[in-house]
C-alpha cells in the first residue's frame, strides 16, 4: 500500500511539473518580427503651442490601410500618451469622422443624453461632451487607455479637413 501511494504520489508531482513548464513556456514564448521598412505617413494634427496634442497616421499595405490614432490625455499631471490603432476596412475612418462631427449638430449638442459607445480596432472608445466649457464646444473621447478634449476645428485639423 505504501509503495502504491509513492508511485501515485510521484506520477502526480512529474505530471504537476510537465503541466506547469508546458503552461510556462506557452506564454514565455518570444518571437522576433521582421522590422519593416513601411514608414508611417502623416495624414492630421492638432497641435498646441507647437506641440502635437493629436495626430492621425496611416500605412498602406497590399490588403487595408492601418492608421494610428496619437492622443495626449487631457490630464496634464499624467504627462502621458495614448494610442488607438484601427484599420480602414469599412470605411472606418469617414465613419469615424462623421461620428465625431455629429456632436456639433445642433440637435445633439442640445441633447444632454448624446453619447456614443464604440469600439475603433481593438479599444472600446466612449464619446460625450466635455463638461464646463460653455463659450468653446468640446467633445470628449475617453477609453481604458486615456481620455481628450476636442473641438469642431481640432477635429477638421486631425482628419485633415
Amino acid at each position: 500500500m505504501m509503495e502504491y501511494n509513492k508511485k501515485l504520489f510521484l506520477k502526480s508531482l512529474f505530471f504537476t511539473c510537465f503541466v506547469l513548464t508546458s503552461a510556462f513556456s506557452a506564454t514565455a514564448q518570444l518571437t522576433e518580427e521582421t522590422v519593416s521598412k513601411e514608414k508611417w505617413t502623416l495624414y492630421g494634427q492638432v497641435k498646441t503651442i507647437g506641440v502635437p496634442k493629436a495626430s492621425l497616421e496611416y500605412k498602406a499595405n497590399s490588403s487595408d490601410t492601418s492608421f494610428i490614432l496619437v492622443l495626449e490625455d487631457y490630464r496634464k499631471e499624467l504627462k502621458s500618451f495614448f494610442s488607438i490603432r484601427f484599420s480602414s476596412r469599412g470605411n472606418t475612418l469617414e465613419n469615424l469622422y462623421s461620428l465625431l462631427m455629429s456632436f456639433f449638430e445642433k440637435e445633439n449638442w442640445n441633447n444632454k443624453d448624446y453619447i456614443k459607445i464604440f469600439t475603433l480596432g481593438d479599444t472600446k472608445v466612449t464619446v460625450y461632451k466635455a463638461a464646463g466649457l460653455v463659450q468653446l464646444k468640446t467633445i470628449q473621447l475617453s477609453c481604458d487607455k486615456g481620455r481628450i478634449r476636442l473641438t469642431k476645428n481640432e477635429i477638421n485639423n486631425l482628419f485633415n479637413k
